[in-house]
């Protein structure tokens, strides 16, 4: 029996009601974040459905785009919950589709830019800014971190510029008057960006200390201006695409509760070792479809800025990881993952993040665009002044090297893409087996482990067993 639900009220449905529910694993789509997909369904035109969606068929009534709060149960299990839209009226009644995905979070401010959102705010420019704010404040926005650019003003530097972003002189606990660009955290942006939405995060990645540490580099001086307005130092990109693009850089596994506006954001590295399995030998059907992964190796890294003199070329440590040939497959395809976040060097001789780059200022003839995203650690106050690099603790924003990416978040899946290949097995769940499938555990199918990718599930109203396709990676 199928029975869903407008807002807590049932609907009535055909007798031969019948859908067919997809799911994709956050692990292995690095492109989207993908949600419950459900095919456009019918359901009759009765007096009840008319008024739970709002007499849609009625000429004289006026649509709002409303979308409904949807919630699909199979004899008494929910399976689903997400929203409905109506998309039209047929012969038999109304046409519905069902949604899930990141928009239904974060609404109209999906697609708008971090760097256009004005009501993220502004303060005025400190006479004197702090070299270390307190990072425990939650308050606390800005930093000015120390950073070589000899090239931010170009070949007319103001005087007194000494080739430093936000130089500091710890004597006297002042920063120089020009060249000065704060810094924002991106963990302050995102809660900001979520009290403006109406969502949260919450996840091993957000709860991190070392990833609440991470600044968006920007090159937008202050120079003569009086207030800060944040949006001058952010990335072009939305919500949308900085997660996106973290997920690219971290390895992230992204989860969203669409009804509760919560983004879960975990690493992934954590969902490939887990070691909760279910054993689902005796749901399996017999003979199902393997076949080899095309793509074993990893190719992953970021696009590096080509703007910056000192990324030309680009230098090993910032260049992309490619995992090595295999000898007994030469020449195998690789995954290509690309991130929009870079960073920048570190200078051997002082330890500063450096760059080679013209900035933004009203004191600069010469001044380019924001370049691209980039991130960084906030170190605190090291040898006098304050710093923020590609490093901090055991982790470094780069690809090869000590404590690289790869090494702290990318060899597990690595490993896996090494010695994987994908099957497509029929299964039959339980109504109960779909209400409590989760992606982060595995499944055990005849002496092997595998890690679930997708599951298409044929959901029907008179049928309590369920028929499943799943597309599965060993693991």
């Amino acid at each position: 029996m199928i029975d869903i639900r407008i807002d807590g009220h049932s609907l009535d449905l055909f007798p031969d009601t019948a859908y067919t529910l997809e799911r994709s694993s956050p692990l292995f789509d690095f492109d989207t974040v993908q949600g419950a997909k459900v095919y456009p369904f019918e359901v009759p035109s009765t007096p009840r459905n008319r008024q739970i969606l709002g007499y849609f068929h009625l000429p004289q009534m006026g649509y709002d785009q409303r979308r409904y709060r949807c919630e699909k149960y199979v004899f008494s299990h929910r399976v689903e919950q997400g929203y409905v839209m109506v998309s039209g009226i047929t012969e038999k009644g109304f046409s519905v589709f069902y949604t899930q995905n990141l928009g239904e979070i974060f609404g109209d401010r999906q697609s708008l830019r971090l760097s256009d959102m004005v009501d993220l705010g502004s303060e005025a420019v400190p006479a004197s800014p702090l070299a270390n704010p307190d990072l425990s404040n939650a308050q606390t926005r800005l930093f000015w971190p120390t950073v070589l650019n000899p090239s931010f003003y170009g070949n007319t530097a103001p005087g007194g510029f000494a080739g430093r972003m936000n130089d500091y002189n710890a004597g006297t606990g002042q920063y120089a008057t020009n060249g000065r660009v704060p810094m924002i955290l991106m963990r302050w942006v995102m809660a900001r960006f979520g009290q403006l939405t109406g969502s949260s995060f919450e996840g091993t990645w957000w709860s991190d200390p070392l990833m609440q540490r991470l600044l968006f580099y920007n090159q937008f001086s202050v120079d003569g201006a009086s207030a800060i307005t944040y949006t001058n130092h952010l990335p072009e990109w939305s919500m949308r695409d900085a997660l996106m693009n973290l997920r690219r850089l971290f390895n992230l596994y992204l989860e969203f509760d669409t009804w509760n506006k919560i983004l879960t954001i975990d690493y992934g590295r954590d969902v490939i070792n887990t070691q909760l399995i279910d054993d689902w030998t005796e749901r399996a059907v017999p003979s199902p479809e393997k076949r080899p992964d095309p793509a074993s190796r990893l190719n992953v890294g970021y696009e590096v800025d080509s703007n910056d003199l000192l990324m030309t070329p680009i230098p090993t440590a910032h260049d992309r990881y490619l995992s090595p040939d295999s000898a007994t497959t030469p020449g195998i395809a690789a995954t290509t993952i690309r991130s929009g976040f870079s960073t920048l060097r570190t200078d051997t001789a002082t330890g500063l993040a450096s760059i080679q780059q013209a900035g933004i200022s009203s004191l600069n003839k010469e001044s380019s665009g924001r370049g691209t995203p980039k991130l960084l650690f906030w170190n605190g106050v090291v040898g006098g002044l304050p710093r923020a690099s590609n490093t901090h603790g055991a982790t470094s924003l780069v690809w090869s090297g000590p404590n690289n990416l790869v090494d702290q978040y990318w060899k597990n899946y690595e490993q896996l893409k090494a010695g994987t290949w994908a099957v497509k097995q029929g299964v039959f769940m339980s109504p109960s087996d779909l209400a409590s499938f989760s992606f982060r555990r595995k499944i055990h199918i005849r002496g092997v482990n595998y890690l679930v990718a997708g599951l298409r599930a044929g959901i029907s109203m008179h049928r309590e067993t369920i028929p499943c396709e799943l597309d599965l990676w060993r693991c």
